[in-house]
C-alpha cells in the first residue's frame, strides 16, 4: 500500500536495504520506503539458477562499472560487476558466503568505532542465515564437514547456505586432502571469526530448491505484503536534500526519478543510504557532501564538506592459474564453451533433479592460508608516498600484525572445475569465448588484505552518468609482493597428492602462465598481466572518526547530520577476509538494531522520559 507519509526512506534495495526493509517494518506502528534502481528478478532463472550468475554479467541487472586505466597493471582497465536489482549484488554474485576473521571486526573497534567488535557482530551472522550441513554422511566426509561447529551456525536466519551435493566429482576431496598433507587443516569454523587453512564453504544456495538464497528472496518475498513497506523499482535516486550545517544537517527529503517524472520522498525519522560501495559516495557528493573542491568544480553546493568520502576504496585484488585435468576427470568447461549438448544435460539435471552443474555455486573449495615465505625486511617496510590517507599508518600496523602470524592468513585461495581467463579485464573470467579445447582445474588467489587504496567519486553532477572508479590495484609494493609469493605456492599445491594425480603431469595451462611457477619475478609480471577485481568494492564511506578519515560515526551516522546514515559495504574502515556478503548482512542487521534503539530512544524523549 502506498503511502504518501514515511518514517524511513532506504536509498538502495540491495543487500543491505532489504535486510533494514524487513527489520524495521516489524514494527507496525513504521512506515518504510525503499527506492531500487533496478527491477525484481526473483523469478528470472538467470538469478534462481546458482550457476547462470555469469549471463548477469554486463546485463541489465549490472551497473556495467569499469574502473579508470590500472597504473600497476600496464594501464587495463577493469570491470566490476555491481548488481542492480532487488537484492543488489546478492542477486548477481557467485553465492560465496564467508565470514570474515575475528581480528577484523576488532580492528574496526579498535580505530575508533566503540561498540563495534567481533563479539557484537557474531550474533547477527546467526541471526542471518540458516545453515543445512547435508544429511547424507558420505556427502559430509566427501567434502571434509567436520570443521564446522553447531554453536556459530545460523540455524533460523533468512538466508538459506548449504553445500554442493553428491560424491562423484573427485576434486573437492582431493583439494582438501592435499592441503592436509601440506599442513593446512582447518583450524576451526569460520563463523568461529579464527582459521586458516583448507575447507569446503557454504553458499547461499537453498538446500530443498536448489535456487539462490538472496537478500531479495529472502528478506523482502516473504514481507513484501506488509502493508508499512513500500518497495518502488525502477527509481533513480538523484540526490538527498539536505537542510542546515554541521554538525546538526538535516535530511528533508530524497530526490529520485520514476517514470520519467522527478519525485521527492520525505522521512519523519532518517534516511538511510544503501546504495553500495561504489554510488552511497556518489549520492553523498550529488547531495552536497564530501570534498569541497571537487564539490565547487562541478558547480555543487558544499554543505558538508569531507574529502574523505569516497576515499580508502578497498578491493582483493584476484589472478590465478589453470591445470589440465585428465582426461577422466570431469569438469565443466563444456559449459563454458556453450556446448549444446552440455547444457541440454545440465538444464535437464536442474529441471528434473535440482542437481547437477547448474545447482552449484561460484566456488566451494576454499583455502585461508598465511604466506609460507618471509618477505625480505627491506620491503616490510615499504610503503606508498601517494596515499595519505589518515587511516594509513593504523592500517599499516595492522597488516604487519597479520603477515607476521601464522594463525591468519592474508590470502583466499580457491578452486573451480574449469578453465579461467585471467588477465581479460573483463569482469568475468567464466562464461569467455575463445575457449581452450582441453578440460582444467583453476587455482585462484585473492589477495585479503590490500595496502593499496583507491576512490570512487562523481564525475559530473548529472545523477544518469557513471561514476570514476580507481582501486589502484598493487600500487603498494608489498601488495605485489605478498600477492606473487602467495601465487608460486600454488606450483606446490598441484605438485602434491591426491591432487597431483587427478592432473596431466605436463598438460596444458592457461595462456601466459609463468614456465617456471616458482620464479617469483615471472610470477610478479604475470600478476601484473593478469589480476582481475574480486567484485569486493568496500570502505568508501568508512566508519571511522572524523580526523581518521571517517565518513559515518560509530552508529554509521553521517558525520556532520542528525538522520542519515550510511548501512552497506561502504562503511567497512578495512576490508573483510574473503567475500564480504556474509558480513554485509551481519551488519545491516546490527544496523537496523541500532535505529531500532535511536528510533525507541527519540519516542521516549518525546514523551518526556
Amino acid at each position: 500500500m502506498a503511502t504518501d507519509s514515511y518514517d524511513f526512506v532506504i536509498i538502495g534495495g540491495g543487500t543491505a536495504g532489504l535486510v533494514l526493509a524487513n527489520r524495521l517494518t516489524e514494527d507496525s506502528t513504521v512506515q518504510v520506503l525503499v527506492l531500487e534502481a533496478g527491477e525484481d528478478l526473483t523469478s528470472d532463472p538467470r538469478v534462481t539458477t546458482p550457476a547462470l550468475f555469469p549471463t548477469l554479467l554486463g546485463s541489465d541487472a549490472d551497473w556495467n562499472t569499469v574502473t579508470e586505466p590500472q597504473s600497476a597493471l600496464y594501464n587495463k582497465t577493469i570491470n566490476i560487476p555491481y548488481g542492480r536489482a532487488l537484492g543488489g549484488s546478492s542477486a548477481i554474485n557467485g553465492q560465496a558466503f564467508v565470514a570474515t576473521s575475528k581480528v577484523s571486526v576488532d580492528a574496526w573497534g579498535e580505530l575508533g568505532n566503540p561498540g563495534w567488535s567481533w563479539d557484537t557482530l557474531a550474533p547477527y551472522f546467526k541471526k542471518a542465515h540458516t545453515l543445512t550441513p547435508p544429511s547424507d554422511s558420505a556427502v559430509y566426509d566427501h567434502l571434509h564437514l567436520d570443521y564446522l561447529d553447531a554453536t556459530v551456525s545460523g540455524n533460523d536466519g533468512p538466508i538459506k547456505a548449504s553445500f554442493p551435493d553428491g560424491t562423484n566429482n573427485p576434486l573437492p576431496k582431493a583439494w582438501i586432502e592435499t592441503l592436509h598433507d601440506l599442513g593446512h587443516k582447518a583450524t576451526g569454523d569460520p563463523f568461529s571469526g579464527i582459521i586458516t587453512g583448507a575447507y569446503t564453504n557454504a553458499a547461499s544456495i537453498d538446500p530443498l530448491t536448489r535456487q539462490r538464497s538472496y537478500a531479495a528472496s529472502a528478506y523482502w518475498k516473504p514481507v513484501q505484503g506488509r502493508n508499512n513497506l513500500t518497495v518502488i523499482t525502477g527509481a533513480h535516486v538523484q540526490k538527498v536534500l539536505l537542510s542546515g550545517n554541521p554538525p546538526d544537517v538535516v535530511a528533508v527529503g530524497v530526490q529520485y526519478a520514476h517514470n520519467k517524472e522527478i519525485k521527492t520522498a520525505t522521512a519523519k525519522e532518517e534516511f538511510i543510504l544503501s546504495a553500495g560501495s561504489l554510488h552511497s559516495p556518489k549520492l553523498l557528493e550529488l547531495s552536497g557532501v564530501g570534498d569541497p573542491d571537487l564539490l565547487s568544480s562541478l558547480a555543487i553546493p558544499v554543505t558538508i564538506a569531507n574529502k574523505y568520502v569516497g576515499e580508502n576504496l578497498q578491493d582483493h585484488p584476484m589472478s590465478g592459474l589453470s591445470f589440465e585435468v585428465k582426461d577422466s576427470v570431469e569438469t565443466i568447461d563444456d559449459l563454458l564453451r556453450q556446448d549444446p549438448l552440455a547444457m541440454e544435460k545440465a538444464m535437464k539435471q536442474y529441471t528434473e533433479s535440482k542437481s547437477g552443474p547448474l545447482a552449484v555455486g561460484g566456488i566451494f573449495s576454499y583455502a585461508f592460508l598465511p604466506l609460507q615465505s618471509a618477505v625480505p625486511d627491506s620491503l616490510s617496510n615499504s610503503s606508498d608516498p601517494s596515499d595519505t590517507h589518515p587511516l594509513k599508518p593504523a592500517q599499516t600496523a595492522y597488516f604487519n600484525r597479520l603477515l607476521q602470524n601464522p594463525e591468519e592468513s592474508t590470502a583466499g585461495f580457491f578452486t573451480y572445475a574449469a578453465q579461467g581467463k585471467f588477465g581479460s579485464g573483463s569482469g568475468s573470467s567464466l562464461m569467455q569465448s575463445g575457449a581452450l579445447p582441453e578440460n582444467f582445474y583453476s587455482v585462484a588467489i585473492c589477495l585479503l588484505q590490500p595496502l593499496s587504496r583507491g576512490s570512487v567519486h562523481i564525475r559530473t553532477s548529472d545523477p544518469s552518468d557513471a561514476v570514476k572508479v580507481d582501486p589502484r590495484y598493487l600500487t603498494h609494493p608489498l601488495d605485489l609482493e605478498v600477492f606473487a609469493r602467495h601465487m608460486t605456492y600454488i606450483s606446490t599445491i598441484i605438485s602434491t597428492e591426491p591432487l597431483a594425480s587427478l592432473l596431466k603431469r605436463d598438460g596444458r595451462r592457461n595462456a601466459g602462465a609463468p614456465a617456471d611457477l616458482t620464479d617469483l619475478d615471472a610470477m610478479k609480471e604475470y600478476v601484473r598481466q593478469t589480476t582481475l577485481s574480486s567484485w569486493h568494492p568496500t570502505s568508501t564511506c568508512a566508519m571511522l572518526p572524523l580526523d581518521k578519515g571517517g565518513v559515518v560515526n560509530e552508529r554509521l551516522v553521517v558525520h556532520g547530520t542528525r538522520n542519515l546514515r550510511v548501512v552497506d559495504a561502504s562503511v567497512f574502515p578495512i576490508t573483510t577476509r574473503g567475500n564480504p556478503m556474509a558480513t554485509v548482512y551481519a551488519v545491516a542487521e546490527r544496523a537496523a538494531d541500532l535505529v531500532k534503539e535511536d528510533l525507541e530512544a527519540r519516542r521516549q524523549k518525546a514523551k518526556g522520559h
